[in-house]
């Protein structure tokens, strides 16, 4: 007598996929790094595609260590049509033209989403150069030293080298966060690396020096906005570097405290009191620190200019 088939066997197929594909292209997506996320996030970026099961386990790690059989299996058990394995291998093939390393691995589905990089393509939307220097962004003293070996010098560099190496050689996880968040556009995480002004676009002074005085402790805090003078020399270097880079949105500021406008209102955008005093006092040392007092102090230099008006007339 034969034996019973099981249920995942009895039912008819009605995929496209094959488990030879299936097999080619898990063992492929293995080393990605877009393996822990979420599966409805890939999703957004691939033409045409969705991922609408909803659980805090929909990754592709979830389905990449089983086989064709095992993933119908997981799809019938919650009540889902095997079919969606279909709509699993065009998020994972369309995920693989991130990774340059693997991309030749499989198929990429659809020749216009080969054809398009969404990196440079969220960079633009984001309004952040590509060149914008690594050394300006807020990594660990490991990634930064690991950047200066291999001679990442610009932003594109960094990312180009996060989608293309093994998830071996990723230093303290910042090579994966930062080419998750331009990929996926989580402005939480691109604001924690980059000066980035979350709900706008484009990188800014003011949150170059803040991501300087974030690590820092309240107390150092309220030392640097008390007296800048104090900081430690790599501290005023990093902080002239990056009014160096930003020229322009230096000019822009002291023009702007020459017309009357109080710093404190320059940097209310990083939203942190303590934060804010601190830039504020360390920006002001190299913009115009004698213009900066002027236009922090507009009442009291028209009342002095009064005073020595009335004193001239009664003499």
């Amino acid at each position: 007598m034969n034996a019973k088939p099981s249920s995942a066997e009895s039912q008819p197929l009605r995929t496209r996929t094959t488990p030879e594909q299936w097999d080619e292209l898990r063992l492929a997506f293995h080393r990605s790094l877009m393996v822990d996320t979420p599966l409805a996030s890939l999703a957004q970026n691939i033409d045409g595609c969705v991922w609408s099961v909803e659980g805090s386990d929909e990754k592709p790690a979830a389905y990449v260590d089983l086989t064709y059989q095992e993933v119908l299996v997981r799809l019938r058990s919650r009540g889902l049509p095997p079919a969606l394995i279909d709509d699993l291998v065009d998020i994972l093939r369309g995920t693989l033209a991130f990774d340059e390393s693997f991309g030749a691995m499989v198929e990429i589905a659809g020749k216009a989403e080969a054809r398009t990089d969404p990196v440079q393509r969220n960079l633009e939307r984001l309004g952040i150069p590509p060149d914008f220097p690594v050394e300006l962004c807020a990594f660990t003293p490991g990634t930064m030293q690991f950047c200066a070996r291999e001679g990442l010098v610009k932003l594109i560099d960094f990312l180009m080298f996060s989608r293309g190496a093994s998830r071996q050689v990723i230093v303290g996880g910042e090579f994966r966060d930062l080419l998750n968040a331009i990929v996926h556009i989580d402005e939480v995480t691109i604001a924690r690396l980059l000066p980035f002004r979350m709900k706008t676009s484009g990188v800014y002074l003011v949150e170059a020096v803040g991501l300087l005085v974030r690590p820092l402790g309240v107390e150092e805090r309220v030392m640097l906005a008390r007296s800048p003078a104090t900081a430690p020399d790599e501290l005023k270097h990093q902080v002239a570097r990056r009014v160096e880079y930003f020229h322009d949105q230096a000019e822009h500021m002291r023009g702007l405290l020459k017309s009357g406008m109080a710093m404190p209102r320059l940097v209310v955008s990083l939203d942190d009191l303590s934060v804010e005093s601190a830039v504020a006092a360390l920006l002001a040392q190299h913009i115009s620190p004698a213009r900066v007092t002027e236009a922090v102090k507009p009442a009291a230099a028209a009342k002095r200019s009064l005073l020595d008006r009335l004193f001239r007339r009664g003499g």
